[in-house]
């Protein structure tokens, strides 16, 4: 890590006030009405998902993303700061609302999300990941592409071109592509990326292959350090294209809720890569963290810290070794 930095990592994208409710039938829209299981509301998004969980892996983490001026943005700003996240660069606008979705959880732990548009995750721009703010950290995390409207793309590509410049490394993780852009929206950011870890299904179709060699081969064109492949219940295989290590979940059984599961897979490879372990060292942390989510409701409330990682890879006899 960058110890003379002020910030280990930036996680940049989208922020969102998250209620869910859990115990939801798929019959839902078929009947007037249904008795949820149980309520739970806490701060969500990706980039707000993996800074909690940076933060309690041991860095020094800031967020970066766009908020409305209402209560819910000061709901996501008192668990940020809570967790010592530094908000400094939430950039608040009036302009427009701070996303604040109703997330409805069924009985297998599975997410289904209800959004409503025009919020500030669709006006996040580059420029709002200042050269001021790349200059005082070691490493940015991108969190969200395919959502930022406003940013993927070319834009994106001239962030993580900037980021390169200034000496940060940089990671990169994406949400499904609605809208069918897939490459365009990554092609230019992965030039100048280090880390890129997509799950089966968004890897499926930016290679158009279902075969995982097949998906590693069409990514190794790309200056990549890492890529790897989140296997949901199955695991994740990563590579560094020299050799790949396919690894299975720690977590077994139905999960109490799956949302925030792959961003914090995201944030405790990539904080183990910053604390200077191996590839097969930094998935086993990945995994740890996702299992801290998947225990119980919301995105981040129970992601795990790095003595709460040890404890659980010990339990398995696993032991982590740095790189060469």
């Amino acid at each position: 890590m960058a110890d003379h930095k002020q910030y280990d990592v930036i996680c940049a994208g989208i922020a969102t006030w998250d209620t869910l409710f859990t115990g939801i039938d798929r019959d839902l829209m078929e009947i007037d009405g249904i008795l949820a299981k149980g309520y739970f509301a806490s701060s969500g998004g990706d980039a707000v998902n993996a800074s909690v969980s940076m933060a309690r892996l041991g860095l020094k983490t800031a967020v970066c993303a766009a908020v409305g001026k209402d209560s819910a943005a000061q709901l996501i700003r008192n668990e940020l700061e809570n967790d010592n996240v530094d908000c400094s660069w939430l950039y608040e606008s009036g302009d427009f609302h701070t996303a604040a979705p109703v997330l409805l959880i069924d009985p297998e732990g599975e997410r289904h999300i209800i959004r409503v548009p025009d919020n500030g995750n669709q006006f996040f721009t580059e420029n709002m990941v200042s050269d001021e703010l790349l200059e005082k950290a070691g490493h940015l995390h991108l969190a969200s592409a395919n959502v930022l409207r406003s940013l993927d793309g070319k834009p994106l590509g001239k962030l993580f071109a900037r980021a390169h410049e200034k000496g940060l490394t940089t990671s990169l993780d994406a949400s499904y592509d609605r809208l069918g852009n897939w490459m365009n929206n990554i092609e230019d950011a992965l030039q100048n990326c280090d880390v890129f870890i997509p799950s089966l299904q968004e890897a499926e179709i930016y290679a158009g292959s279902s075969d995982l060699m097949e998906i590693c081969r069409f990514f190794s064109r790309f200056p990549l350090q890492i890529f790897g492949i989140k296997l949901g219940e199955k695991g994740v295989l990563v590579t560094d294209f020299r050799e790949s290590v396919r690894m299975p979940s720690l977590y077994h059984g139905t999960p109490v809720d799956t949302t925030g599961a792959g961003d914090a897979f995201l944030a405790g490879f990539v904080s183990a890569w910053l604390k200077g372990y191996d590839m097969t060292s930094c998935a086993y942390v990945g995994s740890a963290q996702s299992y801290s989510v998947l225990k119980a409701p919301g995105a981040n409330r129970s992601a795990g810290t790095w003595e709460d990682a040890l404890k659980l890879l010990e339990q398995n006899q696993i032991i982590l070794k740095k790189r060469q």
